[in-house]
């Protein structure tokens, strides 16, 4: 297989400019999943605040290259989230560990925060597994959200609640906009729907093989 690289659907949902003091939180993960001879493998490599398409173009040769190199994957925030507040969190959090004597790098107050921050517009990601179930899923959505939103039956799922498709090794990640989760469900007990989640940006090949 040849490597999941998802920068172009990604720089599709990252409509603002750095004027506009909003991000979105790229990280590159090294997986326990992906090194089994390793006795704690999950590892945090780098992490970046990313603030335009432009800077998003000016990391990609440093992503691609870091996973590779760790055999690691690129995950990236779905939902863009703003500068004003992750400044918020990181001083309270940084206050609280400093009146509760937790001492913790200020590294990882930095990314936990970023993680933690909610978007300024709600984003899910929905995971699906398999390639096989996604129609099935994407069509439980559908009645779903038109039952909601009868205004948008017969229109196309990118008006309604599909923000983007984005490609995982095993499956899809649907991005898309808050439907009835109870009642999906009752149908797909197993499919997760995350509400802050983070979907794929670049998987290597170094991964992407071993599934062939």
């Amino acid at each position: 297989m040849t490597p999941i690289d998802n920068f172009e659907i990604v720089k599709s949902l990252m409509d603002f400019e750095e004027k506009d003091n909003l991000f979105v939180h790229v990280q590159v993960l090294r997986r326990g999943k992906d090194h089994p001879e390793l006795p704690a493998a999950n590892k945090l490599i780098k992490a970046w605040v990313v603030r335009s398409r432009e800077h998003l173009d000016t990391i990609k040769e440093e992503v691609v290259f870091l996973c590779g190199h760790y055999k690691a994957r690129a995950y990236v925030s779905c939902a863009p989230k703003s500068i004003a507040k992750l400044n918020t969190l990181i001083m309270l959090k940084l206050a609280d560990n400093q009146h509760t004597g937790n001492i913790i790098n200020p590294w990882h107050v930095f990314n936990s925060a970023c993680g933690e921050l909610q978007g300024v517009e709600k984003r899910w990601v929905v995971d699906v597994d398999s390639k096989d179930s996604a129609d099935s899923v994407m069509f439980e959505i559908d009645r779903l959200w038109v039952n909601v939103h009868p205004q948008d039956w017969g229109k196309s799922r990118e008006s309604g609640w599909l923000v983007c498709k984005m490609p995982t090794l095993n499956g899809v990640h649907f991005i898309s906009r808050p439907f009835n989760l109870q009642e999906f469900k009752k149908r797909f007990p197993d499919v997760e729907a995350k509400k802050n989640g983070l979907t794929a940006l670049y998987v290597p090949e170094c991964i992407t093989k071993e599934k062939e």
